[in-house]
């Protein structure tokens, strides 16, 4: 996984949770990755914790999203040194001509980032656009972040009324993706997702609880019990 969001479900964890989950690593965030997940999962939230995680120790963040955010994800470390969040740069473009023409203009940034961020790459590939599209914005995403040698996460919740045709596009210039999925078992009130990545075997089990806070833990499966007991 990139150890940016590596990091971000170990904080979430409280432990360190899997050592390896088999992803490539190159650079300090490791290699792109791309999260994929349903509306609601709280990725958002995710983005947002890898941005300040990568503030706090690597300095200048770009966010890139198409509104800002509502509000302050619930998840993770609650005291966090205010100068931190200064250290991210908020972009808002409205539309996928607008986050091209950002793109195109990114290798200008001073100071260049450490990490960039965009969160619902869903949002500018309406159920209009091609494979083409898809391709064209994550290549100029990928060629961006190469010339910036900087890391890149890219969150997004495709869905079944168009967008997949360009997904098929995305996700071939993303072979390190983080799956996050409805665990269909569990009952009561708080949504409770699996989160795999690069495994067929989920790694962590999120619950999103009433109040909209996060917990992860480390998943344990059968095949790990049976492990243990061997």
């Amino acid at each position: 996984m990139s150890r940016a969001l590596l990091r971000v479900f170990r904080e979430l964890s409280g432990s360190k949770g899997p050592a390896d989950v088999g992803a490539v690593e190159c650079g300090p965030h490791g290699a792109p990755a791309l999260i994929l997940g349903p509306p609601g999962c709280g990725m958002s939230g995710f983005m947002f914790m890898a941005a300040a995680l990568a503030a706090e120790e690597e300095g200048a963040v770009l966010y890139v999203s198409p509104e800002p955010l509502q509000a302050v994800p619930r998840a993770g470390r609650a005291a966090r040194d205010p100068l931190v969040f200064k250290q991210i740069r908020f972009v808002y473009p409205p539309s996928m001509k607008e986050l091209l023409q950002f793109f195109s203009s990114l290798h200008l940034t001073s100071p260049p980032p450490s990490l960039l961020l965009v969160d619902g790459l869903e949002r500018y590939l309406p159920p209009t656009c091609s494979l083409h599209d898809g391709a064209h914005i994550s290549a100029l995403m990928l060629d961006s972040i190469s010339h910036l040698h900087c890391g890149l996460l890219v969150s997004a919740a495709p869905n079944s009324e168009g967008t997949d045709g360009p997904f098929l596009a995305v996700e071939r210039y993303f072979p390190n993706r983080c799956l996050v999925y409805h665990d269909l078992s569990s009952g009561g009130k708080e949504q409770v997702f699996k989160v795999s990545f690069m495994s067929p075997r989920p790694q962590w089990t999120l619950h999103i609880e009433e109040d909209g806070s996060v917990r992860v833990s480390p998943c344990v499966t059968v095949e790990d019990q049976c492990e243990i007991k061997d």
